[in-house]
């Protein structure tokens, strides 16, 4: 079969419309993807509320004061809450005590989902921060470690996105564990 001039050149302006339109078409997927993305993210993020750590440890402080001295009624409470804290990673790491994990469980029996739980239980280490000139030892996520150690650097300032577990019990000891979920570098 011979095809004339104008059929090859006919077939080639074919070939070279699909291939446009196969380009425009990935092309406005990505776009799609890129925004649905961003745009996750952002719901995501509006579920974590910007804190000042200061002020929330010494409310904290104050409440289960009062609770102690029998200025309010009742012995034992717990509070669950997310949060971002801005804060400076020091560079050092320790193994998360039995008694804070165990309080992070008993807050999440009370607020949190069943399905959390393992994570919980898998936390094995907690890193050290600074936060308006105060220290703080922050648990974090068993998934997270690594990619921790390997994005952050020593005097980093990242953003954490903590879940607070907060739990005073009955023998008067307070726990405030910000328990990392995620984080970003600033």
């Amino acid at each position: 079969m011979i095809r004339s001039t104008h059929q090859i050149c006919l077939t080639e302006q074919q070939d070279k419309n699909t291939m446009k339109n196969t380009f425009c078409i990935i092309l406005l997927f990505c776009f799609i993807r890129a925004a649905f993305c961003q745009e996750g993210f952002e719901r995501w993020n509006e579920r974590y509320t910007t804190i000042n750590l200061t002020g929330v440890m010494k409310y904290e402080t104050a409440y289960a004061d009062s609770v102690d001295r029998g200025l309010i009624e009742g012995r034992y409470y717990a509070r669950f809450d997310r949060y971002q804290i801005k804060a400076e990673y020091l560079g050092m790491k320790r193994d998360v005590a039995d008694s804070i994990r165990t309080s992070m469980k008993n807050v999440n029996k009370l607020f949190g989902e069943k399905e959390f739980l393992p994570v919980i239980t898998a936390v094995q280490k907690e890193f050290l921060f600074r936060v308006d000139g105060t220290d703080y030892w922050f648990p974090i996520q068993h998934v997270l470690e690594k990619a921790f150690q390997d994005e952050i650097m020593l005097h980093d300032t990242v953003i954490l996105y903590c879940m607070h577990f907060n739990e005073h019990q009955w023998n008067k000891a307070l726990y405030n564990s910000f328990l990392i979920a995620e984080f970003r570098k600033e």
